[in-house]
């Protein structure tokens, strides 16, 4: 049975299948295409399909009342559709009219009394085309992509939340923290109690981030909860300054007298480990007792103990755990009752595989469960699991791989993630006029949430599944993605919103503005169109901003970030170091140290951001070439941090490789420290940094520190093989076997396996710089000149011409040892990197070259 059902008479049956084609293949019925084979017509239609759709799309046209079976379906139609069951689409085919006029054949009557009220909900102007076909059609059917599926009772779990946010016997706290991992249900429990206390209340689900600001967020209140258009919200933005946190405070009291509640979700930028702004806190101090919560904020992390001695009063901390092994079975068995059309096929133990490889969480267990379930083969199920009890993450990693694989022939679904992993949420429309899909929008979108990657938000609004977290380049994105990307957003941003394609009923404007607004600031463009313009705010700044830098698009993040600087005083504590630490960051690689320096000392004044002060110190000497200085303040970042086990993470990968960079390594310390690593996250960085130290060790030098283990070698080997059999090892194996072969003085290998490595990750230009670097110290005069020769080829490449100023003293040191090694004039360096010669960097990097 399928949700929508085509009603169309045989002589306009060409257009039907042509727009029928557009829609998912188990969406919509149309007798030509989905009718069963020696099947009663009339049993079929009557019987199963029109009563069980939720969609009737009547194909009208002077034809229609004149063919008996649409006769039949209408009438029947018209008593769904007042029953509440159906929702109509009218395609008008031609200019006959909707209603009954003098003088027609009486006959026809009864097709017109019957169309009537459908005709009152929605119909297309006379001459429809096919694209307009399509796109009326995919508005009304877009709620089917909405997941529908059991959902696990945690009745414990909304009882304990209930008590717990009872302040006394007439009032509840107004808000609650909600913690916990993405897909442990904690929006569901949410959910669930309020239909406790208010069945009819509506939760309106609202993305936050370190970067958010008062005014902000009150502009998306407006939006979401109340439907305010763009000329409402350009009124808010006049007329309410930046930091007004009253006014959102007065917002979330309308929200809560309208009988709804609001749902902050804490979003990330890069991850979501960094604070929310303190303003929140204020915020919510304002609200006023109640007969129920108004404001729920929904993290990956708990309340931190400073915020919650502050809001002890008015926030309740409540922490959402995974499942354990047996209730996960358990709820497998009606996963796979909905999912699977022949659910006797599951044999019991691979329920328990599958429910094991969930590791406790729902939402992943509903994701493997809807795959496996399109699977014909259980032994092609291995390929969408990991080995028996793998960590979660790693479970993930896998699955990931494997979802990301079944789109290899689907480009404009690998655009749709490409485009979401920096737009995100967005609206249908946009998507739509973002990718420009070959098909329908709604195809791609159905094949993502089928395979659990992206997620329908709510009505017409979607977003990357939190699966997708730091997973998306390594595996996913080629070349040829990167630069339609940055030609999709500056195309997308550079549309006038007024012109683009608006829903019907309004709605989500905010949403679609911030989503222009993105992708403006994320392409570098510097001029937005006037309906953008006006709402760009620090925030904005601030978020692109680090995209930016963790793209490796440095000039245009130092760019931002620096007015985001500039407009710190707009932000409170947490932001305002996060803002000094991206700025520090940009402002060292794009050498310009003293801002940086100024940086360091204003969050060494305060002793909440000193351990970060310290590890920019490290990178700022790291950045400089100073190493052992580098070494030294890694050391005592490491120490400040060490209650800090994420932080720890991006200390111990700099602080070995500035150790192997030193003259007399220490290994045994570097050894310690990676295996530190290791049993802190089971990563590919960390299984990298292990192996490199063996590596490095083995071949090093008596001299050059202690005596090397007589089992170096086979160290070394465990070591690497680890890392081949982590789930997302890609091209860091071959990164390795490059550098073995470099040791030996093998270059030819070494050029092989960073080509390998390259094919497996070319999003990195990393690996193109290190390669070239291979080509350039080789010792082979005709590889020396080759290296020149693709160098300038990059130089033109306007694909790479965002990273160019990331990369140009390391690519101007390669150029000119590859000049030396192939004998030509060194001067000829100056037009490959004249932004250099104007600073005098050239020059030190000739005569560094020259030493070496």
């Amino acid at each position: 049975m399928y949700p929508i059902f085509f009603s169309v008479s045989k002589h306009n049956l060409s257009f039907a299948e042509e727009v029928w084609a557009a829609f998912p293949d188990d969406w919509a019925y149309l007798y030509s295409k989905t009718g069963r084979q020696g099947a009663h017509m009339w049993d079929e239609i009557g019987l199963q399909e029109l009563p069980n759709a939720k969609v009737i799309v009547v194909f009208w046209s002077a034809c229609f009342p004149t063919s008996p079976g649409c006769v039949r379906e209408i009438i029947q139609a018209s008593s769904l559709y007042r029953s509440g069951a159906l929702r109509p689409v009218i395609i008008r085919l031609d200019d006959y009219p909707l209603f009954w006029q003098e003088g027609m054949d009486d006959s026809l009557k009864p097709v017109f009394e019957a169309l009537k009220p459908l005709a009152d909900y929605r119909a297309t102007e006379p001459r429809a085309s096919i694209g307009q076909a399509k796109a009326v059609i995919g508005r009304t059917a877009e709620h089917l992509l909405q997941t529908d599926h059991p959902r696990m009772p945690r009745h414990d779990l909304v009882k304990a939340l209930r008590q717990a946010v009872q302040r006394d016997r007439f009032t509840l706290v107004p808000a609650c923290w909600i913690s916990g991992f993405n897909g442990v249900g904690r929006e569901s429990v949410v959910r669930d109690m309020n239909r406790d206390l208010a069945p009819n209340a509506l939760g309106t689900v609202i993305k936050i981030n370190e970067a958010t600001l008062p005014r902000q967020l009150l502009l998306e209140i407006e939006s979401e909860a109340f439907g305010a258009d763009r000329e409402r919200l350009l009124q808010i933005h006049q007329n309410v300054a930046e930091g007004d946190i009253q006014a959102v405070a007065d917002a979330v009291e309308r929200v809560y007298r309208s009988g709804n509640y609001l749902i902050l979700r804490h979003g990330r930028i890069v991850q979501e480990e960094v604070e929310l702004p303190e303003w929140l806190d204020d915020m919510v101090a304002l609200l006023k007792p109640c007969a129920r919560p108004k404001i729920f904020f929904i993290s990956q992390v708990p309340l931190t103990g400073a915020r919650l001695v502050r809001c002890q009063e008015y926030i309740l901390p409540f922490r959402i755990q995974t499942v354990d092994e047996q209730e996960m079975i358990d709820f497998c068995y009606p996963l796979i009752g909905h999912f699977d059309v022949v659910p006797s096929r599951w044999p019991d133990d691979e329920v328990v595989r599958i429910a094991r490889a969930a590791g406790g969480n729902i939402g992943f267990l509903v994701t493997l469960v809807r795959s496996a379930s399109r699977i014909k083969n259980f032994d092609h199920i291995d390929a969408l699991l990991t080995q028996e009890n793998a960590r979660m993450t790693e479970a993930i990693t896998t699955y990931v791989r494997w979802a990301f694989s079944q789109l290899r022939e689907h480009p404009d679904e690998r655009k749709t993630l490409l485009f979401l992993n920096d737009i995100s949420p967005c609206h249908i429309l946009d998507l739509e006029a973002a990718i420009q899909p070959a098909g329908s929008i709604l195809r791609v979108l159905g094949r993502l949430i089928d395979l659990g990657l992206v997620e329908r938000e709510t009505d017409e609004i979607y977003h990357l599944t939190p699966l997708l977290a730091n997973r998306m380049s390594r595996d996913l994105v080629r070349p040829e993605l990167v630069q339609w990307m940055r030609e999709a957003q500056k195309s997308f941003a550079s549309r006038s919103f007024d012109a683009s394609v608006q829903t019907e009923d309004g709605g989500h404007e905010f949403v679609r503005l911030e989503a222009r607004i993105q992708a403006a600031l994320l392409s570098g463009e510097e001029l937005l169109p006037d309906s953008l313009r006006t709402f760009v705010s620090a925030s904005h700044w601030f978020y692109a901003g680090i995209r930016l830098y963790h793209a490796h698009k440095l000039k245009p993040a130092y760019r931002l970030l620096r007015k985001v600087y500039e407009n710190r005083n707009q932000f409170r504590d947490a932001s305002r170091i996060e803002i000094d630490r991206y700025f520090c960051l940009s402002a060292t690689r794009m050498r310009n140290y003293p801002e940086a320096e100024r940086c360091i000392t204003r969050l060494n004044a305060d002793n909440r951001s000193r351990p970060i002060a310290a590890f920019l110190t490290a990178d700022l000497h790291e950045y400089k070439g100073e190493f052992p200085k580098a070494v030294t303040a890694y050391g005592q970042a490491l120490e400040l941090n060490r209650e800090k086990k994420r932080r720890q993470e991006f200390i111990y990968r700099p602080m070995i490789r500035c150790m192997l960079a030193l003259w007399e390594p220490d290994f045994g310390r570097a050894e310690t420290l990676a295996k530190n690593y290791v049993a802190l996250k089971r990563t590919v960085f960390s299984l990298s940094s292990l192996a490199r130290v063996y590596l490095h060790w083995k071949n090093s030098k008596q001299q050059a520190g202690r005596q090397a283990p007589e089992d170096v070698d086979i160290l070394y080997r465990d070591a690497l093989r680890a890392l081949e059999l982590h789930p997302g090892a890609g091209a860091a194996p071959f990164e390795l076997y490059a550098e073995e072969a470099k040791f030996t003085g093998d270059f030819e290998t070494a050029l092989e396996n960073m080509d390998q490595a390259i094919r497996l990750d070319p999003e990195r230009f990393q690996l193109r710089a290190e390669r070239w670097r291979l080509m350039a110290v080789s010792g082979h005069a005709n590889i020396a000149a080759q290296t020149i020769r693709e160098l300038d080829a990059a130089r033109r490449d306007r694909s790479f011409e965002a990273l160019w100023s990331s990369y140009i003293h390391s690519l101007a040191e390669t150029y000119v040892r590859a000049l030396l090694a192939s004998g030509q004039r060194v001067a000829i360096v100056n037009s490959f990197a004249p932004e250099l010669q104007q600073t005098g960097e050239l020059g030190q990097i000739i005569v560094r070259s020259r030493r070496q």
